[in-house]
């Protein structure tokens, strides 16, 4: 039987981290990395293999993050435990002192008639399927994608590249429902339709049958469509299988409980990432977030904490920041949006700015910028913000992040010290984040 200090059990980004994390904590402990796949891959760039990415093997996340990092890697699948002894699926046993769960999370798979059709992909991590996925693909002239969240639109706007007919079906009224404010999705679903996507949304599908070689996508209100292939894209579901075989609190819909320092109900067991119940910043409510961001501030915590925790390195809940590029526009969202502070009955005002992320704005690759900020009216605290525009808008949203984690209220960010250049930001005249703040800070007065 193999003895290590410290165990984790998932090669994603959470996995990773928290070995990275775990080693620069504990630089004389031993480490081992578990993990079902052979190769990991980097879930964000998934999408992304389908057209911009030569093949799936550029989107692997290579080991030598954990080698230089002197962790062992074990590929094998865990079954379960007996104490702190692991028991793997080939029979083998590991025994831990400390062990950290990043299980990641596995694809929603919907119960529509028809779904187990071959010509039919549920979106996955599997290095294989995709693969399969991508060969099928080149041949498609048709593709149907449900769901509209982020990874939805980026796959369809890869496919689009590829001059591949494209039906994107969401069941809610827009595009990105969940992460942005009605008017940010629909500049998304303009830019998907100026591509040639075909977006269909307020509607479910009722279900797939066959139409010849083609599927055909029967929907709830009596249209349909046909296509080669389709792909589903709902979302994923934290894996808490091992967390329910280990005896480990969990929410039935969120994933495994954990406290500010990623401890689970079992003092010797932390968690991160997919897995884990996630709560608002602000809000302290669960949510359905999964952000590979997210997942690499919950494995560092999770590493950093093991045999002692650093009160520190506590992690207050997620905001949820977020950027998508589709086409040449980009999205981008952190803290509340302004629908979900209408839900929770907050009392808000809303700032707004329209400009150019360069100056002059004739400039080579100058965007126009939207900017959205939500304070909530009575502290003047940022809540949330959401940025359209070009390649900066990831920047951007992060800065905002920073922002809203440091509670900055309107006239803090009024008076905000920035350096600008004409080929890099907007002007200081016109900058999007300052010009829309003062909008809000006006609305107090009128």
């Amino acid at each position: 039987m193999k003895k290590y200090d410290i165990v984790i059990i998932g090669g994603g980004p959470a996995g990773v981290q928290s070995a990275i994390s775990a080693r620069n904590s504990n630089p004389d402990k031993s480490i081992a990395l578990i993990r079902k796949e052979k190769v990991a891959l980097v879930p964000c760039g998934i999408p992304y293999t389908l057209h911009s990415l030569k093949s799936v093997d550029e989107d692997i996340m290579p080991d030598t993050l954990l080698q230089k990092n002197n962790t062992d890697i074990i590929h094998g699948e865990v079954e379960g435990r007996d104490g702190k002894t692991l028991k793997l699926k080939d029979d083998s046993q590991i025994r831990f002192d400390k062990l950290i769960l990043a299980t990641g999370s596995v694809p929603i798979k919907p119960t529509i008639p028809g779904i187990d059709n071959d010509n039919i992909y549920i979106l996955s991590k599997d290095y294989e399927y995709l693969k399969k996925m991508r060969a099928e693909v080149n041949t498609a002239q048709s593709i149907v994608i449900v769901g509209g969240g982020y990874v939805g639109v980026e796959l369809a706007d890869e496919l689009a590249k590829k001059k591949i007919k494209v039906t994107l079906i969401e069941k809610m009224p827009g595009v990105l429902p969940t992460s942005v404010d009605p008017e940010f999705g629909h500049i998304i679903q303009k830019e998907l339709e100026n591509h040639g996507v075909n977006v269909i949304t307020n509607v479910g599908v009722d279900g797939f049958s066959n139409s010849g070689k083609n599927i055909k996508v029967e929907l709830e209100n009596g249209d349909s469509c046909v296509a080669d292939h389709v792909i589903i894209s709902i979302g994923f579901k934290p894996d808490m299988g091992l967390a329910r075989k280990f005896g480990l609190e969990v929410n039935d819909r969120f994933g495994i409980i954990v406290d500010e320092y990623m401890k689970t109900s079992d003092d010797d067991i932390f968690a991160a990432g997919d897995c884990v119940a996630k709560r608002s910043y602000l809000a302290g409510d669960f949510r359905s977030i999964m952000l590979a961001s997210t997942a690499m501030s919950q494995g560092r915590l999770a590493g950093s904490n093991l045999f002692s925790i650093n009160i520190l390195k506590a992690f207050h809940g997620t905001l949820g920041s977020f950027a998508t590029k589709v086409g040449n526009i980009a999205v981008g969202a952190t803290g509340l949006t302004e629908t979900r502070a209408r839900e929770m009955k907050l009392e808000y005002c809303v700032g707004v700015a329209e400009g150019v992320d360069r100056h002059p704005a004739k400039l080579p690759k100058a965007s126009k910028m939207n900017v959205k900020l939500i304070f909530a009216k009575n502290s003047h605290i940022l809540l949330g913000a959401q940025v359209s525009g070009g390649d900066s808008v990831g920047e951007c949203v992060n800065m905002l992040s920073v922002m809203i984690q440091k509670s900055m209220t309107d006239m803090e960010i009024d008076t905000l010290q920035i350096g600008t250049h004409p080929l890099l930001t907007p002007s200081p005249l016109a900058y999007g984040v300052i010009n829309a703040t003062v909008d809000a800070i006006m609305k107090w007065y009128h």
